[in-house]
């Protein structure tokens, strides 16, 4: 679980700036609440960050108003693309038809049916591809013809919007120790840890939340690099990109103090305690961080000389809430 930082720290990516981010999305995008969440080990103080109650329903909208606010005359001109499974898609498509721009969404057949459609509402053009390889390589054709990229992750632009929830998060509950994101294709986890890294210096530690069956960014850490994975077996969508960003990763060497590896059972129990605890709707995505929590993974040396009277402060990001309709409706029968 444990990351070996790289020297130099994160000082050198100081000109990703979230600060200048957040006025960017002032009066545009949510500043979502911090809530409380009961935790099994007295130990603990936890609460959640709630991106499922964001723009979109997904932290993607930070990142995407971000991309679009910034783009040329040419570039508006010329129009928006990107690839997504669904929330950055939504995201993109939103913040497009906000500002004005023409937006292509190129999305995997197998996207859930409801993100699909999303993106179509918000009325973005949406090409359906075999699979997300298929999808990479249309993507990039429509930018040989002209397009602007808004990548998902692999962005400054991106990265500084996905940011602007660590700046919140820290202004929320300044007394925090440990915050833990949810891990997909890096986006998140390096804006958020950068942010706070940069406002706090290591007055905190920093971990993240990666399917078992999707391990990018943990590869990517141990070599360096992008690793593209040749096999991907998780089922939680929106957390199984087939590598991860070489900006996140580069990132993430210097802010993260671990990435632990979720089993999808308990992803998807968290989600369900969620949905049925908080009554919140929720994506298995978004649960990935709670699941962390819940399942008994923050390293132990955490908790020296803590118990029930000085509990260790926990804050995990719910990162989004657009789930299958059928599967929530499936959870909330069996409440």
């Amino acid at each position: 679980m444990d990351v070996q930082q790289e020297p130099g720290g994160w000082e050198r990516f100081d000109h990703i700036r979230s600060r200048d981010a957040a006025e960017r999305i002032v009066g545009v995008v949510e500043h979502t609440p911090l809530v409380a969440l009961v935790c099994d080990d007295p130990r603990i103080e936890l609460r959640a960050k709630l991106e499922n109650r964001q723009v979109t329903g997904a932290f993607k909208a930070r990142g995407a108003w971000n991309q679009i606010v910034q783009l040329s005359p040419s570039e508006r001109a010329a129009g928006v693309v990107a690839v997504s499974s669904g929330n950055h898609g939504k995201a993109v498509a939103w913040a497009a038809r906000r500002a004005g721009v023409r937006a292509t969404i190129v999305m995997p057949r197998d996207a859930y049916p409801n993100k699909i459609a999303a993106c179509r509402e918000e009325g973005a053009t949406v090409v359906l591809a075999a699979n997300r390889e298929e999808a990479e390589h249309l993507c990039a054709e429509a930018v040989r013809e002209g397009s602007a990229l808004v990548h998902p992750y692999d962005s400054e632009r991106t990265v500084e919007g996905a940011g602007t929830v660590g700046l919140e998060l820290l202004e929320d509950w300044p007394e925090v120790e440990v915050v833990v994101v949810p891990v997909g294709g890096g986006g998140l986890i390096a804006g958020t840890s950068l942010a706070m890294r940069l406002e706090r210096g290591r007055a905190l530690h920093v971990y993240g939340a990666e399917p078992v069956g999707a391990p990018s960014l943990v590869r990517g850490l141990a070599a360096g690099a992008p690793v593209t994975l040749e096999h991907i077996t998780t089922r939680v969508q929106g957390l199984c990109p087939p590598h991860s960003g070489k900006l996140n990763i580069a990132i993430c060497a210097t802010t993260l103090d671990g990435v632990a590896l979720i089993e999808d059972e308990a992803i998807f129990a968290a989600q369900e305690r969620l949905v049925r605890e908080q009554d919140e709707v929720v994506e298995p995505a978004g649960a990935a961080a709670a699941a962390l929590v819940w399942s008994g993974r923050l390293p132990e040396a955490l908790f020296a000389g803590r118990d029930a009277s000085s509990p260790l402060r926990v804050a995990v990001v719910v990162s989004g809430g657009n789930p299958d309709p059928a599967q929530l409706a499936a959870l909330r029968g069996r409440a």
